[in-house]
């Protein structure tokens, strides 16, 4: 089993682009969980793809202003929290 990711870009949806494009794009690269919060401009993503870049070109290439934040990988942060005990 391949490692899951949380990748997180700070983008503005133009009134000219529709979150059904946004999600047509994010499909294409096998993106299975994504939000966005119009407040703080945050799109989430959840992936087995390690190279953010490689989702990065495909939002700019279809119009979409995208700038990388972060990466996280979650199976390292679900290892560390497996091991807490609660008293």
């Amino acid at each position: 089993m391949g490692n899951t990711y949380k990748i997180f870009f700070r983008t503005h949806i133009q009134a000219s682009k529709s979150l059904q494009q946004l999600h047509d794009c994010l499909k294409q690269l096998n993106v299975k969980h994504w939000a966005y919060d119009f407040q703080d401009f945050l799109l989430t993503l959840t992936s087995e793809l390690s190279d953010f870049t490689r989702i990065q070109l495909a939002l700019r290439s279809a119009g979409y202003v995208c700038h990388f934040i972060k990466l996280e990988n979650i199976n390292e942060t679900r290892l560390e929290t497996n091991g807490i005990s609660l008293a």
